[in-house]
Parts: structure tokens; C-alpha cells; sequence
């Protein structure tokens, strides 16, 4: 396997081991020693697009386990995975050999980084069997006990698993796998940090409104880990016709309209609790992060906002909060990401998945979230859009007027993009924020003024 980098390609050597860590996989073509390497696309699932390379490669199954942090990420143009066999007894792929870890030395290895990566690999093991580093999924083995808890329930819901199963996404205290039967597919997600609540949000809806998620069928709080039945239904795609986007706007309200007086209830189990009256706490920090980040971009285009210009968006979006909380559509559970593969449409119903980003709020940001994925299809002006539109807003006239529904949508595009960037964990230090997310966030304050602008041109009362 080649190590030569590519556009829009990562490159993983593989650290893959069987038997308990005992044992390595290593390219030996000559009388050196080296770890093999895997190029995946860049920005997609690294888990599943590693063991689907090293399936159709070396018809190998395997299962991620952790990625080891590489001492100089400039420097370095690849990352070592560490990666397990599921299947002991595999012969190995030609060029290579299953050799003893404590038989290996640095100087059989053509790049001694190989060999360190090894030592660290192992150590890091050892840290997870001692409960030193969290998460049940670094440990060696960890899909048969999985596997066992999951068969276990297959069957008491009368399903077989067939062995088959994808890796779809995996860390340490991650872990998404979809395991085939002899009917439906059962999926196996666990959640660690920062989304540990998903775990309890997720119970707690699926259970309250059963119409709008996937069945569960078990739990382990152990492992913030949860096993459901693989829902019916596709999720938006481009080629999604008029009804299917419009299915899903109409379930959204429905599931939304559902939620109704239960806020404290979904604020306590976990969900965000973004009120206007809330958000209106997070309008100036917000915005001195917002002014902070501008006065350190080095780009000359798009020019940066000016210090008023930010504080005058500040007041927009005050201003406009406290708009929407005098409107009475009422405060209920949304989805902050609410793109096309967390919906599964299948005729008239539509399931709701990955709640990490639930939060309890206006309802209309979710749909105005949900008609940005549209416009991203389909481009702008979309023939689909009105009667997307429709569908979702006549379901709200038995709260407010008109008038009201017209003004609260008129609010969205300003203060659902204000809301996505208080999403984001890391605007509270701008000190530390990341080039890229500083970038991110630069642009996303560019729009909100942009919206800002719009709605100003446009502002009409809000009245009953």
C-alpha cells in the first residue's frame, strides 16, 4: 500500500493486531520491516473507510480501535490507527507477516518512527485494560463483547445475527456499528465525551415519542451505548421529490408540536436550553468574541467587520430576540443539525436521528436548518421551497396567527444563524479557537449581518 499523499486524501498507517496485542501485521518485502498504510478520502468516516480499504485489499475484517496523535502534525503527513484483526486465524496478505510485538527491534524497521509508534500503540493498550484512559472500544477484544450483548437481544426480539457487520464510526468511547440478521438490521451506538448526553436524550425521546424515532430495543448505561432496530425510509437526498421534503417538514412540526409543554422535562434530560429569553444572555460575549476574531484576521478578502459593525449586529440580534419571544409560537424540542442524513423519509413518516445537538427553543430554526440543506441541493429558489414551507407552517395556526408564523420565519435566517454559532464549543475563548473554526465562525458572523441587513430593509411588528 502506497504512503504517497493525494488531493483530499488522509493517509493512515495501520497499526493492525490480533491476539490480544501479541501480535502485528508488518510489510516485509525485503529484510526490513514496515507498517503498512491506507489512503482514505479526506472528510468523510476515517473507521469505516479503514476497514473497508483493508477488506477490499487484503479481504481482511477488522475494527478501529484509536488513532495515535502524531508528534508534529505539520511535519507529518500521515497518522498511525491502531486497528484489530476480527478474525485471529487470517492468513496473512502476501508481502506481509503476523510477527510476536515483544520479538520486534527498532533496527529491523526502515522508519525507527515505526517502531516507537509500536511501543506507544502498546502502552496505550495497557492504559485501557487498567482503566487508566477511558472508553470500553480501545481495548483489544471489545467487539466480541459487544457482539455477545447484542446477540443476546437480537434474540430475545426473535432476530439472528448473520455475522455480517460495517463499522461506521469508532473511538475509544465511540462507537457506531450496524450489525445484519435475518430481518432488519440492528444498530449499536455508543457516546462518549462531549456528547455523553445524547445517551440520556436519546432514551428519553425514543421513549416519549416513539412515532418520530428509531425503536430501541436495548441500553447499557455502562457504555452510554444503546441498540435500536435500523429504521425504514431514505434519508434527503438531490433527487428527493417535492413530498419527500415536504414529509419530512410536516413530521418535523408534528414531533415539534408533540413536545408542548414538556421543555423542563427535555431540558433536563439533556437538551440545550436555547429560549430567546436564554439567548439573550449570550448576545455580548458573543459578539466580543466575534469583534476579537475579526481584528485577528490577516486575510484582506472578504474584508473583515469593523468593531461597530459588530456591535451594531449585536444589537440586531437583541433586538430581534426579543422580537420572537413576545410572538406566541411556543418554545419546543428542535435539532440544531438537522441535515438530510439524520432524517430517514419513508411516504408519510419520517424518523429523527443523532440527537447530540437536541435543544429546547423557537421550532423554526430547526426547519430554517432544514431548508439550508435544501438550497445546498438544489441551489437557491428552489421549486421545492414554498411547498416545503407550507407543509410546516400550517401545522403552527393553532398557536399563533398568520401574521405571527410570518414574522417568526422572517426572524429565523438571523437568529438561527446566531444560535449554530453559540453551538459552537469553542467560542467562549477566542484566544484558543483554531485557524480553521476561527475562519468558520468569521463567516458565519458575516452572514448573520448579512441577514441582519435583510431584516432590517424588511422589518415589520410582530402583532397578535
Amino acid at each position: 500500500m502506497s504512503t504517497r499523499t493525494q488531493l483530499d486524501q488522509d493517509v493512515f498507517r495501520i497499526l493492525l493486531y490480533r491476539n490480544d496485542a501479541t501480535e502485528i501485521l508488518l510489510e516485509t518485502p525485503s529484510d526490513r520491516l514496515s507498517i503498512p498504510a491506507v489512503q482514505v478520502p479526506a472528510h468523510t468516516r476515517g473507521a469505516e473507510e479503514i476497514t473497508a480499504a483493508l477488506k477490499d485489499t487484503w479481504n481482511l475484517e477488522t475494527v478501529c480501535l484509536f488513532t495515535l496523535p502524531p508528534d508534529d502534525p505539520t511535519r507529518t503527513p500521515f497518522r498511525y490507527q491502531v486497528v484489530e484483526s476480527c478474525r485471529p486465524q487470517a492468513l496473512p496478505p502476501a508481502g506481509t507477516q503476523w510477527l510476536p510485538v515483544a520479538s520486534l527491534l527498532i533496527d529491523a524497521f526502515d522508519d525507527s518512527g515505526d517502531f516507537a509508534a509500536i511501543q506507544n500503540s502498546l502502552i496505550t493498550f495497557d492504559k485501557y485494560r487498567r482503566g487508566e484512559l477511558p472508553g470500553i472500544f480501545g481495548k483489544p477484544a471489545w467487539l466480541q463483547t459487544i457482539t455477545e450483548w447484542v446477540r443476546a437481544h437480537a434474540t430475545v426480539a426473535g432476530l439472528s445475527l448473520t455475522g455480517e457487520f460495517r463499522q461506521v464510526n469508532a473511538s475509544p468511547t465511540f462507537s457506531l456499528i450496524r450489525f445484519e440478521t435475518d430481518g432488519p438490521a440492528l444498530w449499536f451506538k455508543a457516546v462518549g465525551d462531549p456528547n455523553l448526553h445524547e445517551y440520556r436524550i436519546t432514551l428519553k425521546l425514543a421513549s416519549i415519542f416513539p412515532r418520530f424515532l428509531p425503536h430501541i430495543l436495548a441500553w447499557q448505561p455502562e457504555w452510554n451505548a444503546w441498540l435500536a432496530l435500523e429504521s425504514a425510509g431514505r434519508p434527503l437526498a438531490t433527487d428527493s421529490n417535492a413530498s419527500t421534503w415536504a414529509a419530512a417538514a410536516e413530521n418535523l412540526a408534528l414531533l415539534q408540536i408533540s413536545s408542548f409543554g414538556r421543555r423542563f422535562e427535555l431540558i433536563n434530560a439533556g437538551c440545550k436550553d436555547l429560549r430567546p429569553c436564554c439567548l439573550a444572555d449570550l448576545v455580548d460575549p458573543v459578539v466580543d468574541t466575534m469583534t476579537k476574531l475579526m481584528e485577528q484576521q490577516t486575510k484582506l478578502s472578504p474584508p473583515p467587520l469593523s468593531r461597530q459593525e459588530v456591535l451594531s449586529l449585536g444589537r440586531d440580534i437583541a433586538v430581534a430576540l426579543r422580537e420572537l419571544g413576545e410572538c406566541a409560537i411556543p418554545n419546543t424540542l428542535g435539532h440544531l443539525d438537522m441535515n438530510p442524513g439524520n432524517l430517514l423519509v419513508g411516504g408519510t413518516r419520517c424518523v429523527f436521528l443523532d440527537w447530540a445537538e437536541a435543544y429546547v427553543g423557537p421550532p423554526s430554526f430547526s426547519f430554517q436548518y432544514l431548508l439550508e440543506h435544501l438550497r445546498q441541493f438544489q441551489g437557491p429558489n428552489s421549486p421545492h421551497e414554498k411547498s416545503l414551507a407550507a407543509s410546516y407552517r400550517r401545522h403552527w395556526t393553532r398557536f399563533a396567527t398568520p401574521r405571527e408564523i410570518a414574522r417568526a420565519f422572517r426572524l429565523a435566517p438571523l437568529l438561527a444563524a446566531f444560535t449554530y454559532a453559540t453551538a459552537n464549543r469553542s467560542w467562549p475563548n477566542p484566544k484558543t479557537i483554531q485557524p480553521e473554526t476561527a475562519g468558520r465562525l468569521r463567516s458565519l458572523t458575516r452572514r448573520m449581518k448579512r441577514e441582519a441587513d435583510a431584516l432590517r430593509e424588511s422589518r415589520v411588528p410582530c402583532i397578535p
